[in-house]
């Protein structure tokens, strides 16, 4: 099975090698995933207001399908200079959390990181709410 990582990007904000990413969720059709961010990019506060973008990440899902409502991913990533996220790599999806949390000792040895991360994502839902607003000129801008 295939599932789709809808990330949203504000790339004004984004420079060289670091990326201002919202995750938003993980979705069964690439199909759900591009309606999702065209809804976001269209009518979303932040996300239609600034230069934002998306991609869709395709992923695996390691594990047994049935009655699947969420899957576990591993992420790890360095803290740069200006304290941003950079060189995130992350699993693929796991229908197990015992088999995440032991790619999560692989990838701890394969890939050295500052931080780390495991997380559940319910299939087929947004995890970022809302929108955003930014800090200009001495005042909140959306």
């Amino acid at each position: 099975m295939k599932l789709y990582f809808l990330i949203l990007t504000d790339t004004e904000l984004s420079y060289d090698n670091y990326s201002e990413d919202f995750a938003i969720g993980f979705f069964d059709s690439m199909d759900k995933a591009e309606k999702t961010a065209e809804y976001y990019l269209n009518n979303v506060t932040g996300f239609c207001k600034f230069p934002c973008t998306y991609r869709i990440i395709e992923k695996n899902l390691i594990g047994s399908e049935k009655n699947l409502k969420g899957i576990y991913i591993v992420q790890g990533w360095n803290i740069n200079e200006n304290l941003d996220e950079v060189d995130i790599i992350e699993s693929q999806c796991f229908a197990s959390e015992c088999d995440a949390l032991s790619e999560l000792e692989i990838m701890k040895e394969k890939y050295p990181r500052d931080e780390w991360a495991f997380n559940y994502w319910t299939i087929g839902e947004t995890e970022w709410k809302e929108g955003f607003c930014r800090w200009c000129n001495g005042e909140w801008a959306d």
